[in-house]
């Protein structure tokens, strides 16, 4: 990969609350370790008004303790992983470009540490995003969405042909689907099956879970427009969790994709695997990025 085709921007700390990244400022503001927004452009022919084919957005929790809405030990033990999305999509990209991607693509890498301190985020808190969308925080352990909210909102600026997000998000679709396939949530029909061939023609497991328009209407919230996580009313947490971003996507309908990656970690080897990363997604991705 010749340097000339990549340019990026590292944004972090005080700069994401100034330029208004409030929920990835918000999530990492209780770490002494800043949270950082990479935006990295992939651009093979240099022409800076070349239009941008495909924006990926990964979630870049580098541990997550699960914040004041604290997570059990049994559950935080494996959370150095909670940064698998953000893995997949740069693997996704990389891998892309070894297999001649001559598209522009642009990267959002949403990056920070969930953790408890003075300057940790709170229930009831209020999130600002600059969207106008107003998010109330009722589980600090549904950090995810959050901080992928600002770089959806700066991958639909992109006005992309596609834009895919990829998050180790929630534990539904882990208790859906376990640790064997990655789930996929898409309002669009057509983009959705061309995944499922490119997961097929890679031999990666991925699962199509509901997604429908009453599922962005199941987050309410007396004192914002969202809350940022379900309740015991509305069950059906990554489908939630889904509608949910599709707040922070301009045409939510076509051209988007989110996954929310069950699959790229094991705590246990079984016969497929050894206990760890997998690296499932990243084929699939590029496959589809390469595609046409």
């Amino acid at each position: 990969m010749a340097c000339d085709n990549v340019s990026y921007r590292i944004t972090k700390g005080e700069d994401l609350r100034e330029q208004n990244y409030l929920g990835l400022h918000t999530v990492g503001r209780g770490s002494e370790r800043p949270p950082v927004l990479l935006a990295l452009d992939y651009n093979p022919t240099g022409d800076k008004e070349a239009p941008v084919y495909a924006c990926l957005v990964g979630k870049g929790i580098t541990f997550d303790s699960g914040g004041y809405s604290i997570k059990q030990s049994a559950f935080m033990d494996s959370m150095k992983s909670d940064m698998g999305g953000a893995a997949t999509v740069t693997g996704a990209l990389a891998f892309a470009i070894t297999r001649g991607l001559n598209k522009r693509v642009k990267l959002y890498l949403c990056c920070a540490d969930n953790l408890i301190s003075g300057n940790a985020f709170k229930l009831g808190d209020i999130i600002h995003y600059r969207n106008g969308k107003t998010v109330e925080i009722m589980n600090t352990d549904a950090e995810g969405r959050l901080v992928l909210a600002d770089g959806l909102i700066d991958a639909s600026a992109q006005k992309p042909a596609l834009i895919i997000d990829a998050a180790t998000l929630t534990g539904a679709a882990k208790t859906a689907l376990g640790n064997d396939y990655h789930a996929l949530f898409s309002f669009d029909d057509a983009l959705a099956n061309r995944l499922l061939a490119s997961a097929q023609a890679e031999n990666e497991a991925f699962w199509r879970l509901p997604l429908a328009e009453f599922h962005r209407g199941q987050l309410p919230s007396n004192f914002a427009e969202l809350n940022n996580t379900g309740s015991a009313a509305y069950p059906a947490g990554a489908s939630t969790a889904a509608g949910f971003l599709s707040h922070f996507v301009e045409n939510y309908h076509e051209g988007w994709l989110h996954i929310d990656c069950s699959a790229t970690y094991r705590k246990s080897a079984v016969e497929q695997w050894s206990a760890g990363a997998t690296g499932l997604g990243v084929r699939t991705i590029a496959n589809l990025l390469t595609a046409e």
